[in-house]
């Protein structure tokens, strides 16, 4: 089944209805990933924005975390990355439940099996954090999530955690420019991204 198709969540696809109505111009469907098929970077959020990824059928962009993320990317001129969410649609209050979370789990293996050349993934948030060691059979209480910890997936993948730059993260400063700008510049240490 093609991402689009997918309507497997009928809490989510009976919220996404409502928002339908109050944006008709809205993609409010699933969201697949967005970038460069080569990169040796996946960058992985947490759902679609309801005004960024849930608008515009592409992950991370048109809200706050979007162009707080993509400004950052541009500034350390990382141009080359794959990004994408581990849940696919946006669900109420931006909260989804363990089956929704569990239901895109097919979606992230696609996914992150045809980046043929990936290295390392940032994960941006603990439930995305979850979702990866989840994929990779890794269990959390022995990799339990922080800012800026290294866990290796296989001989190939080291998954990089990383606090969501949400707006509510920026504003209480758990997170800022510079703590993200670290992730990703260790990111491409890692990888000899030139």
């Amino acid at each position: 089944m093609h991402i689009t198709e997918c309507t497997q969540c009928s809490r989510i696809q009976s919220h996404l209805k409502k928002i339908k109505k109050n944006y008709p111009h809205y993609h409010c469907k699933p969201v697949h990933g967005s970038g460069c098929m080569n990169s040796k970077i996946c960058i992985i959020g947490l759902a679609p924005g309801l005004h960024g990824a849930n608008k515009t059928g592409i992950p991370f962009t048109d809200d706050f975390s979007g162009k707080f993320i993509r400004s950052l990317l541009q500034e350390i001129k990382l141009d080359k990355f794959f990004i994408t969410n581990v849940v696919r649609c946006y669900p109420e209050n931006n909260k989804p439940l363990a089956i929704e979370k569990n239901n895109c789990q097919q979606f992230n293996m696609q996914e992150i099996s045809s980046l043929k050349k990936l290295k390392i993934i940032v994960s941006l948030g603990e439930i995305a954090y979850k979702q990866i060691l989840k994929l990779y059979e890794i269990p959390y209480k022995s990799n339990v999530f922080k800012h800026n910890n290294l866990v290796k997936l296989n001989e190939q993948i080291c998954l990089l955690s990383s606090y969501h730059c949400s707006k509510l993260n920026i504003n209480t400063n758990r997170i800022n420019r510079d703590m993200l700008r670290d992730i990703f510049l260790k990111a491409k240490k890692i990888i000899d991204y030139e």
